[in-house]
């Protein structure tokens, strides 16, 4: 895969020190990438409508576990309404759906842009993101 000199810098600090892999008391859901083997279990501490806590553990490949590593950062603290709108934001950006130029927030999640050449992994960057949609629909019921 070509990316970015810097990008890649980020997409393997994330991999090899991958942030929020821990142990929490929260809701939980797993993920499972069938294609080629990701999987992930997202834990979400969930106070007041807000996820106070997260835990994203993650085996996998590089863009899952970063992406995962990624997301556990800028979620934390965020009320559930807001999560929702984001992950949106996020599989419309990693899609290809919204122009770089919308999707400002974080420089961290412009790493795994160039993923969107290789459709096939644009599975492996959702499944962290995915996951902890279901674990906040998992909290609603």
């Amino acid at each position: 895969m070509n990316f970015d000199p810097i990008y890649q810098e980020v997409i393997l600090d994330h991999y090899k020190n991958p942030r929020n892999c821990k142990e929490i008391d929260g809701v939980s859901e797993k993920g499972h990438n069938a294609s080629c083997g990701d999987k992930v279990e997202v834990v979400a501490k969930i106070e007041n409508d807000k996820v106070e806590d997260l835990s994203v553990c993650t085996k996998g490949c590089a863009i899952c576990t970063a992406s995962g590593s990624i997301m556990s950062e800028k979620v934390k603290g965020m009320s559930l309404e807001e999560i929702e709108k984001f992950i949106e934001k996020v599989k419309k950006y990693l899609k290809g759906e919204l122009p770089e130029e919308e999707f400002d927030e974080i420089f961290e999640l412009k790493a795994l842009s160039g993923i969107r050449k290789f459709p096939v992994r644009i599975k492996c960057a959702l499944l962290p993101w995915i996951t902890l949609e279901n674990t906040l629909k998992k909290d609603k019921k």
